[in-house]
């Protein structure tokens, strides 16, 4: 395709008290081997100078327009992005993170060459400052390199092969416009838009390239586990139980629910982790309901059909065991890295 024809990709920045981040995270924008690119750098009411630092860079580069809007949270301030961009193509980037300079073109070129409206690719974990950059512990799992239908997609993320992260796929705007948006009110957003996505895309390209680079930080939102993080997890997990189980995919059941089992038990060890962070009296209540959650699908799915996983976690939650399972997610999240 001529560069003329080459379609343009709109890449969304939510951003909110990273100015120590930001810099680095557009300058890997603006550098990328693709060109042909509509930057929106969506300032969530930073208090911090993240909205000058915006203004600034809209200066430097035509490509580039910084809104500015109140405070409303990541998903607020991403569906401000895709609300307002022009792009055939959409992509989203966390404004603490950066890119590889190749990133926009080797996934559009696959999405182009394989008419596949979602591409997923790996990525690296860095340290806070950026010294050390290594494969992510995800890629050991990722998928074989190929084009996969909506269900063979939803399957792969099912079975913890690949992340919900939205800063893990390029994404056909025509997806989006099926009336898809990141969910508000809640953290873990990322969880309650991946699998819809998948859903409504007409194919998912899985590209084993680690091509984004994620900031392990102590004082993000994985960093530091929350009473609102741990609730949000346990919403999401209810509504995507509701969907595998209608008519869509119930032939992904087994994989759907130890996906579910997975998530829920996780969701105790990050309570444990963040207990004196919830609110008085909150956190034993928590833990009760989402036991019973989680005894409600080992029921359904059977524990002959569980992974080993499962089996593990679910009976460290039984036994009492999760301060060991804390320690232990903590060193294979690498937030000791």
């Amino acid at each position: 395709m001529p560069k003329s024809q080459r379609p343009l990709v709109s890449i969304i920045v939510p951003i909110y008290n990273v100015e120590h981040y930001l810099d680095d995270c557009v300058q890997s924008i603006v550098d990328q081997t693709y060109t042909n690119l509509e930057i929106l750098l969506v300032d969530d009411g930073s208090p911090d100078g993240c909205g000058a630092i915006c203004d600034a860079w809209a200066e430097k580069d035509a490509r580039i327009t910084a809104l500015h809007k109140p405070n409303g949270g990541l998903s607020d301030a991403r569906n401000y992005g895709i609300d307002r961009a022009h792009g055939e193509y959409v992509y989203c980037v966390d404004s603490d993170d950066w890119i590889q300079p190749n990133l926009v073109e080797r996934a559009l070129d696959v999405a182009l060459d394989t008419d596949s409206d979602l591409v997923v690719f790996e990525y690296n974990s860095a340290s806070d400052d950026g010294s050390v950059v290594r494969p992510s512990d995800d890629v050991q799992k990722f998928p074989s390199e190929g084009r996969r239908s909506s269900e063979q997609a939803l399957k792969l993320l099912w079975d913890d092969k690949v992340q919900n992260f939205a800063w893990s796929y390029l994404v056909h705007r025509n997806v989006y416009d099926t009336g898809i948006r990141f969910p508000k009110g809640y953290l873990m957003e990322d969880m309650g838009t991946a699998y819809l996505l998948y859903d409504a895309a007409n194919a998912v390209y899985f590209l084993p390239e680690p091509l984004y680079n994620y900031r392990v930080r102590p004082n993000s939102i994985l960093g530091v586990k929350s009473q609102a993080m741990c609730e949000g997890t346990v919403h999401f997990i209810q509504i995507i139980d509701r969907f595998a189980q209608s008519h869509y995919y119930p032939q992904l059941r087994t994989e759907e629910l130890n996906w579910s089992i997975r998530y829920l038990t996780g969701a105790i060890i990050w309570a444990y982790e963040s207990r004196k962070r919830f609110k008085p009296g909150e956190y034993k209540a928590f833990v009760k309901s989402t036991k019973k959650l989680v005894t409600a699908r080992i029921k359904a799915l059977g524990i002959r059909n569980m992974t080993n996983t499962n089996k593990v976690k679910s009976l460290a939650v039984y036994l009492h065991c999760v301060p060991i399972m804390d320690i232990a997610s903590q060193r294979r999240s690498g937030r000791m890295l």
